[in-house]
């Protein structure tokens, strides 16, 4: 498996689109979230997705890294969140996206808190 070194954390090479992700709110709901990457106007959406990848931490969790297109800032929800990049769980994304992403890698599933991480084989 190929990891590159970014500060605390090591990316992967596998990317994937991400259109919308799973999170919970202030009041400890989970919610489905339309996510996008934005440059100028944080007010409205845009129909360019976010990229996704792997992310390891110094302890082996892995969870995913998203990043907005060609540099540009990540929005999260109407009213949520804008970043410049997150780091979510692997519950975060659907099915699809997961199973695209994790395409080479041996990962077992650990459940923190209701939180689903991977840590590497």
């Amino acid at each position: 498996m190929l990891w590159k070194k970014i500060g605390r954390f090591e990316i992967a090479k596998n990317r994937v689109e991400i259109k919308s992700i799973r999170i919970k709110d202030e009041t400890g709901k989970i919610r489905r979230l339309r996510v996008c990457s934005v440059w100028s106007d944080f007010s409205k959406f845009t129909r360019i997705p976010v990229i996704g990848t792997l992310c390891k931490d110094e302890k082996g969790y892995i969870g995913i890294f998203l990043t907005g297109k060609n540099g540009a800032f990540i929005k999260v929800g109407k009213n949520f969140l804008v970043s410049q990049n997150l780091i979510v769980s692997l519950s975060a994304i659907s099915k699809t996206n997961l199973k695209k992403i994790l395409k080479g890698y041996n990962i077992d599933f650990v459940e923190i808190e209701d939180i689903i991480y991977g840590i590497e084989k």
